[in-house]
């Protein structure tokens, strides 16, 4: 990492979980930047991160003939 690049830092499950209630509440991503004290560019990024996960599995779920939870 150049000097010029931040650190990063790993997202937790407690920080997921509080990005999923943020987003369902309708924050946006500078709101939920400034709650879990990350960037909005971070937000974003995991956010993408996350909806490629559940796609993932919502397609191995319809594979299998079961239905995603909440669907």
């Amino acid at each position: 990492m150049s000097p010029l690049t931040p650190a990063r830092r790993p997202w937790t499950a407690d920080e997921r979980k509080k990005l999923d209630d943020l987003t369902k509440a309708g924050k946006i991503a500078a709101e939920i930047a400034t709650a879990l004290q990350r960037t909005p560019t971070s937000i974003y990024s995991q956010l993408q991160r996350l909806d490629i996960k559940r796609r993932k599995a919502a397609r191995r779920l319809g594979k299998l003939g079961l239905k995603a939870k909440g669907k």
